[in-house]
């Protein structure tokens, strides 16, 4: 878990780790990845902002920080996939002329109703959070 941004060959190269080398028993803590399961919400979001289909979404999230090193747009097509499964998402297609015709996925009531579940349940984590980040500071300057 690497926040730095300068994981190589699964190491982070900050904080001494130079070229990927971690010193004789160092381990990077920094703990910076999005929690893999942020994109299922985060696709939730980002529809109800504005239909839209599976790879324009799966570079919003690359924009927002939110795509880990290795993940490709099929996650993104995963996640849509089982949108429209558990009936929160629609889709239809369209030709824009520029490239081939596109599936563009619109969020329904359901999944509104799902969106709102998520925002509560991802306050308590930021409470969670507050509260560690609190705790951990000891005062200290953040």
């Amino acid at each position: 878990m690497c926040g730095h941004g300068y994981v190589e060959g699964g190491r982070c190269r900050a904080n001494g780790h130079v070229d990927g080398a971690v010193r004789s028993g160092e381990t990077c803590f920094c703990g910076g990845k999005i929690p893999r399961h942020f994109t299922l919400p985060a696709v939730l979001l980002l529809l109800d902002k504005e239909p839209s289909h599976g790879y324009a979404l799966f570079q919003r999230l690359s924009e927002l920080g939110i795509t880990e090193s290795g993940m490709s747009p099929a996650t993104v097509y995963r996640v849509l996939s089982r949108l429209e499964e558990d009936g929160l998402a629609t889709h239809e297609y369209s030709d824009d002329g520029q490239g081939p015709t596109r599936k563009v996925y619109a969020l329904n009531e359901e999944g509104r109703k799902a969106l709102a579940e998520w925002r509560v349940h991802i306050e308590r984590v930021r409470g969670l959070l507050d509260w560690f980040v609190d705790e951990a500071s000891d005062g200290q300057a953040r």
